[in-house]
């Protein structure tokens, strides 16, 4: 960091009466002691609270002039407050989290050395203070997001984040509830905006109650992802998913037309079917190896020995799951085929997986220290 910032830090609070005033006063101590902090405001978005919060907050806004309070009238969500926090920054950086105390406020210096260079900086836990069920809970999240919309943070509900104010407003943003977090991200990975991560601490919260775990706010926030995902944001793999099923199609076609030449063509290998279907097939996946990786996947750049390596480890893979798969279900009595249009699409999923997030992967723009 060169030179100090500006820095609009809000607070997305729902009934934290009890910590709201400790979160908001140890805030302004680590901000008016920081070197890197030139100017500040501090945003309290009480999302519709049904205890004190409001009335404390008040008081703390007529205390501190750099404090301020939006009220939304009822309670809207994890996502709304976020958007109103985000909508209502003035500074040339925003930061968040929660007022729940679980995080140690002084940690934002360790952000915020990483601006300007990192637009975007991220924290995570370094050893998360959440019982078993959440950090199950967590991990699927994490992984679902990864595999529909290929976002790869490592903890992305983390509450302690600071965005350039520009790019952050900038997004079109349409979650109300928890799915707010991984979209953010998600849009902002879109443009290509560079992530650092950053190990943060966690602590038990102290006082109050979670919300994350309620039944509504999961539902919530997986009606949320299923419509990100049939919205624009999905479309990048919708469209991978067609073109991947287009090269097989190509890969199909090449292969067979490849047999009838050699075939057909040569007495060699008139005499060799299977040295003809070797050579055929090879072809088909010379193919499909190219032709995924530069129009499927869009990858640039050379191609390495590791992709070679890890393309035929999946083609082999493909290859193995489809006969054995074949044999099981034919062997338990299913109709063979009703059998074959099962394993298709199980070998097809599969494969798309596989070489979207292993075989062709990018090198994300996201650093962790």
């Amino acid at each position: 960091m060169k030179q100090p910032i500006s820095l609009s830090v809000f607070f997305p609070t729902y009934n934290e009466e009890k910590n709201i005033q400790e979160t908001v006063l140890k805030t302004i101590r680590v901000i008016e002691d920081s070197p890197y902090i030139s100017a500040y405001e501090l945003i309290i978005i009480n999302d519709g609270s049904t205890d004190d919060t409001q009335k404390i907050a008040d008081k703390l806004a007529r205390q501190f002039p750099a404090v301020r309070v939006v009220n939304h009238g009822a309670n809207l969500g994890y996502g709304m407050a976020l958007q109103t926090g985000i909508r209502e920054a003035r500074m040339d950086y925003v930061f968040f989290t929660d007022a729940d105390l679980q995080f140690d406020i002084g940690e934002l210096q360790n952000l915020i050395v990483h601006l300007p260079q990192y637009p975007v900086v991220i924290g995570y836990r370094a050893q998360r203070k959440d019982s078993l069920m959440r950090l199950v809970n967590a991990w699927g999240w994490n992984k679902l997001n990864r595999l529909l919309f290929g976002l790869r943070v490592r903890d992305i509900d983390c509450a302690f984040k600071v965005f350039k104010r520009d790019e952050v407003q900038s997004l079109k943003l349409k979650s109300s509830g928890a799915m707010i977090s991984a979209e953010t991200l998600i849009r902002l990975s879109r443009k290509r905006v560079p992530f650092k991560e950053v190990p943060v601490t966690h602590a038990p919260r102290a006082a109050g109650s979670p919300t994350g775990a309620r039944i509504s706010v999961i539902v919530r926030a997986f009606n949320e992802m299923i419509e990100l995902y049939r919205g624009e944001l999905g479309l990048a793999t919708h469209k991978e998913a067609l073109r991947f099923m287009s090269v097989g199609v190509i890969n199909t076609l090449l292969d067979a037309s490849a047999y009838v030449a050699l075939t057909r063509g040569t007495d060699v290998f008139a005499h060799h079917l299977v040295a003809a279907k070797f050579f055929s097939f090879l072809a088909g996946t010379v193919s499909s190896l190219l032709l995924n990786r530069s129009w499927t996947f869009g990858m640039q750049g050379r191609l390495t020995v590791a992709e070679v390596v890890r393309f035929y480890a999946v083609t082999s893979l493909s290859i193995t799951i489809n006969v054995a798969m074949m044999n099981l279900l034919v062997g338990f009595g299913m109709y063979d085929l009703i059998a074959l249009a099962v394993t298709t699409v199980f070998t097809f999923a599969a494969s798309f997986t596989l070489s979207k997030f292993w075989v062709f992967k990018r090198k994300e723009k996201i650093i962790t220290v």
